[in-house]
């Protein structure tokens, strides 16, 4: 027992000691690092965290994994725009593997690959109107609806959660299909409601997290339960 008790001690304060090549920041606990404490928006514990004692520049273990965190816009253009060749891939997530299938521009894996999705994606949005005046007068043509939205509520209390997220959806809509929607279209509310569920919903959000980095629990509730809503709101279900 007492050696056992030293071991834990020893690998406790290994692990709680900076790493030599990262930059100061959460170490957290053995096996799971700092997730027990990202809460359920890691974004913004990050960015707390950063904002209050370690600087723009910080790490974190996501799990067993050890991170850099960038918390402000210039350390991420230095990063990925001007050293893009040396941050030109992306991580791989079970979960997230398992409902693209390999597919998509966020999570593309490996260099050659992120890269040919990249170049693609930058061409058909510039196509599309991205980086030209043609995407402001759309934008702004978008933002009248707002207005016109916001003055009808006659200063009326409201959640103007939807309001926002109808406006949104539709400045994309008009990049993707060129075409908008109306707000009060049933199904686009729907649309719209299935992405703040997804990625807004608090009670399902922490374990989504969570299963980021230990896929293994996605066979245990309340994982196993979040894991599937988290699928079905995607799907637009």
């Amino acid at each position: 027992m007492g050696l056992l008790t030293l071991v834990i001690l020893v690998y406790y304060y290994w692990w709680k000691l900076p790493h030599p090549r990262y930059p100061p920041g959460v170490r957290g606990i053995p096996v799971m690092g700092a997730t027990p404490f990202f809460g359920k928006y890691p974004q913004e514990t990050l960015a707390r965290w950063s904002r209050d004692k370690y600087g723009p520049i910080m790490s974190a273990r996501f799990g067993q994994d050890e991170a850099v965190v960038l918390n402000d816009f210039e350390t991420m253009h230095e990063a990925f725009v001007k050293n893009l060749q040396y941050f030109n891939s992306r991580p791989t997530f079970q979960i997230v593997e398992q409902y693209t299938n390999g597919y998509g521009f966020g999570f593309a894996d490996g260099h050659k690959k992120f890269l040919e999705v990249r170049t693609f994606s930058q061409s058909a949005l510039r196509g599309l109107g991205i980086g030209k005046r043609t995407m402001e007068a759309r934008v702004s043509e978008v933002a009248q609806d707002l207005v016109r939205t916001l003055e009808d509520l006659d200063q009326k209390a409201t959640d103007v959660k939807m309001v926002i997220g109808t406006v949104v959806a539709n400045v994309i809509s008009s990049v993707a299909f060129g075409k908008t929607y109306d707000p009060g279209d049933a199904e686009f509310e729907h649309l719209v409601q299935c992405s703040f569920n997804c990625y807004g919903d608090p009670d399902n959000s922490e374990h989504v997290n969570f299963l980021i980095f230990y896929p293994a629990m996605r066979h245990i509730q309340p994982f196993k339960r979040s894991l599937e809503k988290f699928y079905v709101v995607q799907n637009g279900i």
